[in-house]
């Protein structure tokens, strides 16, 4: 009896660590940028459960593109198609989609956590008041041409590791980095998130229902051990 309650204790488990996930693409339905997850399970060697195998969780990004939304702010960028802007953090270097970029107090350009965007150049200083992003990620400033953004694709982007606030690394190289000669750069748009919020909600219920179908098992099971102890007493 106790190696079912913990096979089911497992899969509540298992339930959770969905619900994290799915809660979390929710939770980011509104960021720019953001690429929605999805969580699996494979089934793996023995398990610490008789009868079970371990479970070895898989984590599935969707890297297709948001939709494109227009704020007019020029220094608002978005890619069409692959790619990512490339940002030197202190941690070393990240890549991300989301392109809500400002100037901070040495008018370098940065992320909103001040994170510098790289050039072709390295950091890209915006001296001027006319700054014009041009659709290939040239960069002007009062008519002189400043650097040209960096973008980069991978060839193996499922090697990329998340690390929150919409950046990436591939701390050992495995993705395969390669720039992007002609991009397509949108100045003035961002790109919005790629969660669909109605799927996301629709899975929160159905992990939501199968939680309480196990607990409800789970109660049983231990209410009719319960039981039976009880007339095992009385024999």
């Amino acid at each position: 009896m106790s190696d079912i309650i913990s096979i089911i204790a497992h899969e509540c488990i298992r339930q959770i660590d969905l619900l994290d996930s799915v809660t979390n693409n929710i939770a980011n339905v509104d960021t720019p940028g953001f690429k929605a997850e999805r969580l699996y399970f494979s089934r793996g060697g023995p398990g610490d459960v008789p009868g079970e195998s371990r479970l070895r969780r898989i984590t599935v990004t969707n890297y297709s593109p948001g939709v494109m939304q227009r704020t007019d702010n020029v220094l608002d960028l978005a890619i069409q198609g692959k790619g990512f802007f490339v940002i030197q953090t202190k941690d070393g270097l990240a890549y991300t989609r989301d392109g809500r970029f400002t100037l901070n107090q040495d008018k370098d350009l940065v992320t909103q956590d001040g994170d510098y965007v790289l050039g072709r150049s390295g950091k890209i200083g915006i001296t001027g008041d006319n700054i014009q992003i041009s659709e290939n990620g040239v960069i002007n400033v009062d008519g002189d041409e400043v650097d040209t953004l960096k973008i980069v694709d991978f060839r193996k982007i499922s090697a990329l590791h998340r690390l929150g606030k919409g950046l990436y690394q591939d701390p050992d190289g495995s993705a395969g980095p390669s720039i992007i000669k002609d991009p397509e750069i949108q100045s003035g748009c961002l790109e919005l998130s790629n969660v669909q919020a109605i799927r996301e909600m629709v899975e929160m219920i159905n992990i939501q229902r199968s939680f309480g179908l196990y607990q409800k098992v789970m109660q049983t099971i231990q209410e009719q051990d319960k039981l039976s102890t009880n007339r095992v007493g009385k024999l």
